[in-house]
């Protein structure tokens, strides 16, 4: 004979723990944060460190990592304590205190419903206006900045030059992040990246990153009919020496932008050769695999581990471009040039 469970409210559960993953539900799983939760940090599950984060969009406790992939918080705790669906809802609807077992109305699924869409609202126009700040923000310090010049740590570091560079009062370099509106047809200062002299990178809290990019070059270079894009500056302006200045190369800044990025260069040069000069991510990739293979996962192909080379395939693929793996095994500068 097999002991019945006791039937539970799904529903009711979801929509009772809606506002209370970060600071009620993760930490009776278990689940603890060495930071912030919004902030990048080691991942509760893999343990990698710098590749989670917990933005907590509509309440809902989601997350993301580069290596487990993304979910929401009943996601996150049914996979660290490896508990089945109905236990994991057992465990959150003990965490907040609900009785899970009532059965559910119309008009508790029409509220549960209107409130969400609520929420939703709300946070698409604080985002909106976390944008808009930012990019207020962004201009004030682009203006107040002074060009940089090429003896910057970090540029030194790098072997590289200043190209259209500045830095602001505390020696930080800052770069100009514009984005293209198609509806529009405007191109616009919307945040800007800051780097330390210990090379510390930063972007402007809320502001706009996907899509977002900086030229090296200027317009000119763009009737050649190639343009070049890579991740990070160091590689775009060792890329752009290495051409001998004559094409324009876009700075993505990341992996996971180089798609937004190319797609929006395509959508403002529809007839050009688009070249996505990827990061070779190997070494690292070679660690994530075999870190997963002692952990006893099932390892996944090596380039799916690699975000240079997979990033940048997709990107060529979203555009009809194509992709190079620049060497830089000749040149006195760091592999890793982002």
């Amino acid at each position: 004979m097999t002991d019945k469970r006791t039937p539970l409210n799904f529903d009711a559960i979801a929509n009772a723990a809606v506002g209370k993953y970060v600071n009620t539900i993760f930490p009776a799983a278990g689940i603890s944060f060495s930071q912030p939760a919004h902030q990048h940090q080691a991942c509760p599950m893999c343990g990698g460190s710098d590749r989670f984060r917990c933005d907590d969009k509509r309440g809902e406790g989601t997350w993301i990592c580069s290596q487990c992939g993304a979910g929401k918080g009943f996601t996150l705790v049914k996979e660290f304590t490896g508990l089945d669906a109905y236990e994991t809802n057992k465990l959150i609807a003990g965490a907040i205190g609900l009785d899970a077992t009532s059965e559910v109305t119309d008009e508790q699924r029409a509220q549960w419903q209107s409130q969400q869409v609520e929420r939703e609202a709300v946070e698409k126009a604080e985002k909106r206006q976390a944008r808009i700040d930012a990019a207020s923000r962004a201009q004030s310090i682009w203006n107040n900045s002074k060009p940089a010049t090429d003896d910057h740590p970090y540029l030194l570091r790098k072997n590289v030059n200043a190209i259209g560079l500045s830095k602001d009062a505390n020696d930080n370099l800052i770069i100009p992040m514009y984005y293209y509106n198609p509806d529009k047809q405007q191109i616009t200062l919307v945040n800007v990246q800051t780097i330390a002299p210990d090379s510390e990178k930063l972007f402007l809290k809320g502001g706009l990153v996907s899509g977002a990019y900086f030229t090296i070059g200027n317009t000119s270079m763009f009737a050649g009919g190639i343009i070049l894009i890579c991740e990070g500056y160091a590689t775009g302006a060792t890329v752009f020496d290495a051409m001998s200045y004559s094409l324009p190369v876009i700075v993505a800044f990341n992996a996971h932008n180089l798609i937004p990025v190319a797609q929006s260069i395509r959508a403002q040069y529809p007839d050009h050769r688009i070249i996505i000069c990827a990061d070779d991510d190997t070494a690292t990739a070679h660690k994530m695999r075999n870190k997963d293979i002692s952990e006893g996962k099932e390892p996944k192909p090596l380039v799916e581990y690699n975000a240079g080379i997979r990033d940048s395939t997709a990107a060529a693929l979203a555009v009809g471009g194509e992709v190079v793996i620049p060497s830089f095994e000749l040149l006195d500068i760091d592999k890793d040039a982002a």
